[in-house]
């Protein structure tokens, strides 16, 4: 079975691979592109900047990349001790 995506302008229905409606030439997923830029606009203020690993690295890159996001994970772990340390302090 196939999946199927009602165009929002002319409301026919088309194959959900395509990306334009191909009876108006209507964008089929233009709302689901818009929630998604808006999302990727916004990073999380709470996720860990660590070390990217890209799908085109060798295996020793990798390996040498998972051994630095070890370091930040650890090292972001010693910082938020530290700090909670430091608020606990003074009440």
């Amino acid at each position: 079975m196939r999946g199927e995506k009602s165009c929002p302008n002319c409301k026919r229905w088309n194959n959900a691979e395509e990306v334009h409606c191909i009876y108006c030439g209507a964008e089929l997923f233009e709302k689901e592109r818009q929630v998604k830029e808006n999302l990727e606009a916004n990073p999380d203020p709470f996720k860990i900047p660590l070390v990217k690993i890209d799908s085109k690295d060798g295996y020793l890159l990798i390996f040498g990349k998972r051994m630095i996001q070890l370091v930040q994970i650890v090292f972001f772990g010693i910082l938020s001790l530290l700090l909670w340390i430091a608020s606990i302090l003074p009440g």
